[in-house]
């Protein structure tokens, strides 16, 4: 036989188990895992979290755990576990989470008993500037324009998440048109997470309904608003620049909302009490002993046996957990994005779970998964949950130069930075803003008065259960009313 016919079946099964190898990679399983928009962590805000999976099992989860741990701390691990649904083709995964500095991010996704796919997130090069998030065929001049202490960050509509806590890192969102259009929702999102929303230039006919949202004018929209602007690429760098300056960092008025305790936690028993209380017992105690003997002190350990269980009945806390919260709402039109804190104040050790996204303020160990947060608290110890924000209705309103009351619940202990305390707003009420008498503010948001600007408005309601502080900032024009 000649060597090429020999050749040719060698050939033929050295291409076929190639083409198999091609096709034994192309099932095998494929995770990637992103966070922040466009993979643009923000470190110290809620980050939009997306995991796409390919060909992984059926059941699979997976598991991300955030070292937030310092040299000097040691690990505090946030271990984050999602279920995956796996099975042939894509599974995708979206989640918001809060970022908190850290050391290093890990991740893996199990399935069918063992690791299906890993990986690792480095800590070096994180960064807190917020984003400024740019739909364009034409980011670089964009770029130029922010300067080397912007963050320009060219993402694709696609890429925009929908829910608003994902911007609570993005400081603008500009749209100019020579890109593909985004959804509205994410649009009105970014806007109600606290975004400023620039519309910039005319629009081509793909992009009709972000007419709905612009206004040549800077409109409000709960903790962000929406602008149209024509211009240079400078003057879009101007704008941004100019409305984040006139805006609080909400991490500042969280921090600000929860300097005072949400609970008074119950007064152990005075140390004067105990003392002298075991000074008479002693003293009862040698005096039974040395009269009666051993029934002498029989009936002494009795005694204070009694006496332990009454003080016990006596001062114990009527329950085991006790629960004060608080709410911020930043307030923008007719819309505000309220950010619940909770204080948990744990009398025994135990568990604490949230059945919603939260996230504690300080440091320290804890979990989240698809039925909310998990954390260890030992006994007599609190800890303060930071909800994630979402929007609402917003009560607070100004009104052809009146302050308005568009809820259903009174506005109590209402304030305008610059002018003082201002009458309670019953349902319905309106009152024209004028000076008040000089005050203390509320202890409610008395932290907060020092970070707002001039003509901000704070007011409570519902503080009969739980506080809700809303905050207007700059609503009111104190200049414009002292003129006059």
């Amino acid at each position: 036989m000649k060597p090429g016919l020999r050749a040719g079946p060698r050939r033929l099964a050295l291409a076929l188990a190639v083409l198999a190898a091609l096709s034994l990679a192309q099932a095998q399983a494929r995770v990637d895992l992103e966070i922040g928009v466009g993979g643009n962590v923000v470190v110290g805000a809620w980050n939009p979290l997306r995991v796409v999976a390919r060909d992984v099992p059926l059941g699979s989860r997976l598991e991300v755990t955030f070292d937030q741990g310092t040299l000097r701390s040691g690990a505090v691990p946030f271990r984050l576990e999602l279920p995956v649904s796996g099975g042939p083709g894509l599974s995708v995964v979206e989640h918001s989470v809060y970022v908190a500095p850290f050391a290093s991010v890990t991740w893996a996704l199990f399935g069918d008993g063992g690791v299906v796919a890993s990986g690792s997130v480095s800590g070096r090069g994180q960064d807190s500037r917020p984003l400024d998030v740019v739909l364009s065929r034409r980011s670089g001049n964009y770029i130029v324009a922010f300067g080397p202490e912007g963050r320009v960050v060219d993402v694709s509509a696609s890429q925009l998440p929908l829910e608003p806590a994902a911007y609570d890192g993005v400081r603008s969102l500009i749209v100019d048109g020579t890109a593909a259009a985004p959804r509205l929702e994410a649009v009105a999102a970014a806007a109600a997470g606290g975004a400023l929303v620039v519309i910039h230039g005319p629009l081509p006919a793909s992009h009709a309904e972000l007419s709905l949202l612009a206004s040549a004018d800077v409109s409000p929209l709960a903790a962000g608003a929406v602008l149209a602007l024509d211009g240079g690429f400078n003057d879009i760098a101007v704008a941004v620049q100019r409305h984040a300056a006139v805006r609080p960092p909400r991490p500042e008025l969280v921090a600000a909302v929860a300097a005072r305790p949400f609970v008074t936690p119950p007064e152990p028993l005075r140390l004067q009490v105990v003392v002298a209380a075991a000074a008479v017992f002693s003293l009862l105690a040698v005096t039974a002993t040395r009269l009666f003997g051993a029934p002498g002190l029989a009936s002494a350990l009795l005694l204070a046996g009694l006496l332990s269980g009454a003080a016990w009945l006596y001062a114990r806390p009527t329950q085991p957990q006790m629960i004060g919260s608080r709410t911020l709402a930043l307030v923008g039109g007719e819309l505000a994005l309220a950010t619940r804190l909770e204080e948990r104040y744990t009398l025994p050790a135990t568990t604490v779970q949230v059945g919603r996204l939260a996230r504690p303020l300080d440091a320290r160990p804890y979990q989240v998964d698809e039925t909310g947060l998990r954390l260890d608290l030992p006994g007599w110890r609190s800890v303060v949950l930071v909800m994630a924000p979402e929007v609402v209705d917003s009560p607070l309103a100004l009104d052809s130069g009146s302050l308005l009351n568009r809820g259903r619940s009174p506005l109590t202990d209402v304030l305008v930075v610059g002018l003082g305390p201002q009458p309670d707003l019953a349902p319905g009420a309106r009152a024209a803003p004028a000076r008040g008498e000089d005050g203390p503010p509320h202890e409610a948001y008395a932290a907060l008065v020092p970070l707002l600007p001039a003509g901000s408005v704070v007011a409570l309601s519902d503080c009969e259960s739980a506080c809700t502080v809303w905050l207007a900032p700059a609503l009111v024009d104190v200049e414009g009313l002292e003129e006059l």
